[in-house]
């Protein structure tokens, strides 16, 4: 029987264990373990996990894979914790939202005899906690893969079954382009959020102007409301790459700002055509026509170029079957 640790059981690594579940995966155990007693509570109330543990030592005992879905800071004392008893062989990963300092330790603190690969599924809610918690929550989303220079290609292999398993689309890319990329898309936009709702709140007519707060406000501030544990260790552990995108944001703002303050009026031909550029740039990704032009697929391959046989193998294409054989996506590429 296969066995599954996920550390963390917030609303990723509970939701990771539901779909694990929902992919009809034979033969496997799942164990969880959180040092929050309430997340563990909540956890043990989804009655996904076959087992829940108090401690992390008991937690990762004969673990063929451990899923770390904790906070990113504090994820390098919890590998160092988990080293010495993690079994010879052992696949280790992670979902955290930030991957070179994560490397980093894995490479500092954890055994040879184990393997570390990089995860980071591009899926979240502004809510937390295992209550939140959903099975189709990685369902289509990308899973970004961050293979280490000293990656093993079986671990590879098995981190890529586990991303389609829970219905996702593996996303292999490098940890300085994750960085950087994913710091415009998930991390700037909260930091958007924040300021946007900051600053409407520290007005001295918030009060008012909080009556005509409507779709808008609330969409755009969305993400304020996330967890902010989560969000500070983020931005700790990612700041260059976040730096870098809010100074390109501010400088497209501030040209918004110089078309509206002109000495001669408002440009408002200049405005429209920002405005056009923006809806076509937004509907072209919608429509999923965004095209890679900066990004070589020779050194970002897609799993649809054959992943497997490119960094595994046929070694490792088998051991991919040893976990994930008898889940229904499995079974249905069977067919």
């Amino acid at each position: 029987m296969a066995r599954i640790s996920i550390i963390g059981t917030g609303l990723i690594g509970t939701s990771m264990a539901l779909a694990l579940r929902n992919a009809g995966i034979k033969n496997l155990e799942l164990v969880g373990t959180d040092q929050n007693s309430s997340a563990r509570a909540g956890a043990a109330k989804r009655k996904v996990f076959d087992r829940m543990e108090n401690r992390l030592t008991p937690s990762v005992r004969d673990a063929d894979i451990v899923i770390v879905a904790t906070p990113v800071m504090a994820m390098r004392d919890l590998l160092s914790t988990i080293a010495p008893d993690l079994p010879d062989g052992c696949v280790v990963t992670d979902v955290g939202s930030s991957k070179k300092v994560v490397l980093e330790w894995a490479e500092e603190v954890l055994p040879k005899r184990v393997h570390f690969v990089g995860g980071h599924p591009m899926a979240g809610k502004e809510t937390s906690g295992p209550e939140t918690a959903d099975g189709n929550l990685f369902k289509d989303k990308t899973y970004c893969i961050v293979p280490s220079p000293t990656a093993d290609k079986i671990a590879v292999s098995e981190i890529t079954s586990l991303a389609e398993a829970v219905g996702a689309r593996p996303f292999f890319i490098g940890v300085e382009e994750h960085d950087s990329f994913v710091a415009a898309v998930s991390h700037l936009p909260f930091m958007m959020s924040v300021a946007l709702v900051n600053t409407a709140s520290k007005s001295a007519n918030w009060e008012d102007i909080a009556q005509l707060a409507s779709s808008g406000f609330r969409d755009l501030s969305r993400l304020a409301s996330g967890d902010t544990v989560m969000h500070r260790d983020i931005c700790v552990s990612n700041p260059q790459p976040i730096v870098a995108w809010i100074d390109a944001f501010i400088r497209e703002l501030y040209d918004v700002r110089k078309m509206l303050d002109d000495s001669d009026g408002p440009r408002g031909e200049e405005l429209h055509q920002v405005f056009e550029d923006a809806s076509l740039a937004r509907a072209k990704w919608q429509a999923g026509i965004v095209s890679r032009q900066n990004t070589s697929a020779a050194e970002i391959p897609s799993f649809s170029e054959n992943m497997g046989e490119m960094f595994m193998g046929r070694k490792a294409m088998e051991a991919q079957k040893r976990f994930f054989a008898g889940s229904k996506d499995a079974s249905q590429k069977d067919k």
